[in-house]
């Protein structure tokens, strides 16, 4: 068995008290997941990268034809796929998988997700490349990210430079790297996509709803 990347460890270990956690901000949840589902259609073949245990893309399966979602924590998965055996949805897959370990030839995607999780990787613009190339012309990339403010902050300095390092230095915190809202759009952009939606939603961090389509 290939032995795990230190976040997919650390997410598998908490995935347990993840799935048990109540969201922070359910209207703020709520509202994205209607926001995403108004640009999916029935026969749309939908793929949820970072899906941790699973619920957005059961929310959305009955709406589309097929959902593949994947995660890079095998412990969020078995929960994933506990929680679709009970609900008995056949058109969803769940799987183990970073995002570059999502094959090309596997076929394109006519919508790709990304909830919660652009912060989260190592190497954005090599991942929003293979993201791009896994969209199919004219299809969809919906992501919700935590940013950075545009003019930085003492709060933002608290969190990113004081608290973040304390706790992964402890073991209690992933990989995180923040860009502000408006690079992030330019690094879409630069990786093959038009912008066409954006909105922002308050919380401890600001998080930038984008909705972009491959050109």
């Amino acid at each position: 068995m290939t032995a795990l990347s230190k976040d997919a460890a650390f997410w598998s270990k908490i995935s347990q008290k993840y799935a048990a956690d109540p969201i922070r901000n359910m209207e703020g949840y709520l509202k994205t997941l209607e926001l995403t589902k108004s640009y999916l259609k029935a026969e749309d073949n939908v793929l949820e990268i970072g899906c941790g245990t699973g619920s957005t893309a059961l929310l959305l399966a009955p709406h589309v034809a097929h959902v593949t979602a994947t995660d890079l924590a095998p412990g969020m998965i078995k929960i994933a796929d506990e929680k679709r055996a009970k609900e008995g949805l056949e058109n969803v897959t769940f799987k183990v998988a970073e995002v570059l370990e999502h094959g090309l030839d596997e076929g394109s995607y006519d919508a790709i997700l990304a909830h919660n999780l652009l912060h989260l990787l190592p190497d954005l613009d090599q991942a929003l490349e293979h993201i791009s190339a896994l969209t199919k012309p004219g299809g969809l990339f919906i992501s919700k990210t935590v940013c950075a403010p545009e003019s930085g902050g003492f709060k933002y300095a608290m969190i990113s430079r004081i608290a973040i390092p304390v706790m992964q230095a402890l073991g209690k915190a992933p990989f995180v790297h923040f860009v502000s809202g408006s690079v992030l759009e330019r690094k879409i952009a630069s990786a093959g996509f038009d912008v066409h939606y954006t909105a922002d939603q308050a919380s401890m961090l600001q998080s930038r709803y984008i909705v972009a389509q491959k050109s």
